[in-house]
């Protein structure tokens, strides 16, 4: 190693060292599992922790592990890597807790390692210095993912696995044809700001391949044909992994090669930035008007986690500096809000066995804690101030009115009505709607193990706690790695 940079480092590896002794732990000491599950993601957390003063001064952290030859793991911690790798590792110890309790019902112990693997490598994505790390950890996490969603078996899970898979192989397989042309024509796989490709006759090539791979996993439509039929049938913690950080890791992917790989200057002049600024308006009103349709809970989240990420694609793409402001901070918003829903449907899921919202109408007096966070997180969702999905919208109209563009607000709008149709009603008939007189009384006052409603307390809180306080520490983050992309 040819730096002393050792946190990125230590914080992966005591990931993927926990994973390991999960797994050779035993079935019958899942508990054992869950308690170094949540202490590992801690002493992670904290180890990057200390790299905050350094960063935020400015400072720019670079290593490379001389393995891989001829090209070495590289290593680079900016705000924009730092802040979404606490984020992950925060959102995993949070999800550690509703695992620990949620009922699984069998395959713990490889739930939980795999659980453990993902999040190393979602945060080795985040930190990769280069390209080709960026798709070591890129590929071992998706591909490990299939073992979360066919925790089952049931025939539907298989399929849903099997869909998964396809198209994750796709996309590497387009990813590492990217990678190809890149090294061809620049020698480099490094970030570098402003971007080092220059226009070439393979160079859209390479950014279709880039954009494929980043967007599949993004959920970026027509990408998106994966994610009802796996939110449908994968565990909700599994769920709510994808959501809260597999599938910010497209979007982050999507940032570095607008900035780093191909720069804004050249982007323009291609006028790739429209095409996917395009796919991000379809995104969101596709994916509200599917969800809107939709009468199975996992799978309308799903189709609302299509509309949700096409806002920060819709940042992306607007090269605007308040427009990234509000897609890097809607990814921070976006993780607490989702994840709530999510694990609030996982606890329905769990107490009740039901999943149709139909089913649900007056579930808020059975599960009034679980039904009070669902909808906070809903309110959320529509983006009413000041919590945080409002913040996000907010700069994103700002970035369409900078780049001349104010019909694009409408788009804006109509996506937090739709928000408003589909979310709003679950939560008005879960506690005004005809009482279910199928939901057991034992069910009064939610009946939940103590680690999955507090995870749920602890993300609704989440949801709204940065709007509320004197300084908005994630908002100050987003403005500043704009500000470095952009100045």
């Amino acid at each position: 190693m040819n730096t002393i940079l050792w946190q990125p480092w230590a914080a992966i590896g005591i990931l993927a060292v926990s994973a390991l002794m999960v797994w050779f732990g035993g079935e019958k000491n899942h508990k054992t599992g869950s308690a170094l599950s949540l202490c590992s993601l801690t002493a992670a957390f904290v180890i990057l922790v200390t790299l905050v003063k350094s960063v935020l001064a400015g400072g720019r952290l670079g290593a490379t592990l001389d393995m891989l030859p001829p090209f070495g793991l590289s290593i680079q911690i900016d705000l924009l890597s730092l802040s979404l790798a606490l984020l992950f590792l925060f959102c995993g110890a949070v999800l550690a807790i509703y695992t620990a309790t949620y009922p699984l019902k069998q395959g713990y112990r490889r739930f939980k390692a795999v659980f453990l693997f993902i999040l190393a490598c979602a945060t080795g994505v985040v930190l990769a210095g280069d390209l080709l790390t960026l798709f070591l950890f890129f590929e071992a996490m998706s591909l490990s993912f299939f073992l979360l969603v066919i925790h089952h078996r049931t025939r539907e899970a298989v399929a849903a696995t099997m869909k998964f898979l396809y198209m994750t192989v796709g996309g590497s397989v387009l990813y590492f044809m990217a990678l190809a042309v890149v090294f061809v024509q620049s020698q480099s796989f490094s970030w570098q700001d402003g971007g080092f490709m220059t226009a070439g006759a393979y160079t859209s090539l390479a950014f279709v391949g880039f954009a494929i791979a980043f967007g599949m996993k993004a959920g970026m439509f027509p990408l998106h044909l994966w994610m009802a039929d796996v939110y449908g049938q994968a565990p909700p913690p599994a769920v709510a992994l994808s959501s809260m950080i597999m599938l910010k890791t497209g979007a982050y992917g999507m940032i570095r090669i607008f900035h780093q790989v191909f720069g804004v200057e050249l982007i323009r002049e291609q006028g790739w930035h429209v095409v996917i600024l395009v796919l991000a308006i379809i995104s969101i009103i596709y994916g509200s008007l599917c969800a809107f349709a939709e009468r199975d809970l996992p799978r309308r989240l799903a189709y609302s986690g299509i509309a949700q990420l096409g806002y920060i694609l819709f940042g992306i793409s607007l090269l605007t500096s308040e427009a990234l402001i509000g897609g890097v901070y809607h990814i921070m918003g976006h993780a607490m809000m989702k994840g709530t829903l999510l694990l609030c449907a996982g606890a329905i899921l769990a107490k009740t066995g039901k999943r149709k919202i139909a089913d649900l109408a007056g579930i808020g007096w059975q599960m009034p804690l679980t039904m009070s966070c669902f909808s906070f997180a809903a309110l959320t969702a529509v983006g009413l101030p000041p919590m945080n999905i409002f913040i996000s919208k907010w700069y994103l109209s700002l970035g369409a009115l900078v780049n001349e563009q104010p019909l694009l607000i409408l788009i804006l709008l109509l996506s937090s009505v739709m928000n408003a149709a589909y979310y709003l009603p679950i939560a008005f008939t879960a506690f005004f709607g005809e009482r279910n007189r199928d939901l057991h009384a034992s069910l009064l006052w939610d009946r939940l193990p103590l680690g999955m409603w507090l995870s749920m307390l602890l993300l609704a809180i989440g949801s709204v706690a940065f709007g509320l306080g004197a300084e908005n520490v994630p908002l100050n983050w987003a403005q500043n790695i704009a500000a470095a992309f952009f100045n």
